[in-house]
């Protein structure tokens, strides 16, 4: 397993990464977001900000969803689980 795999099967690594795309899209440096953390959650994350995250996460981690992914995230743990998938 290569050093960028093994950062990514980190939840807390990706988590960071993730969080990082959140502040940036939702323009709160202060936000803090966790696993638990959903589109309920945060009254910025609504359809338009939904397709910055996915684009920003896609950007940052390299990685595309699918059509059907981008529809049912609804949570940071999905965020985070998607991109463990595709690190394994």
């Amino acid at each position: 397993m290569d050093h960028a795999t093994e950062e990514l099967a980190a939840p807390d690594a990706v988590l960071a990464r993730v969080q990082d795309v959140f502040r940036a899209e939702l323009d709160n440096e202060a936000l803090a977001i966790g696993l638990d953390t959903t589109q309920k959650d945060l009254p910025g994350w609504d359809s338009l900000a939904h397709i910055r995250l996915v684009s920003g996460i896609e950007g940052e981690f390299d990685i595309e969803f699918s059509l059907t992914e981008i529809e049912r995230i609804a949570s940071v743990r999905q965020f985070v689980e998607l991109i463990q998938q595709r690190a394994r």
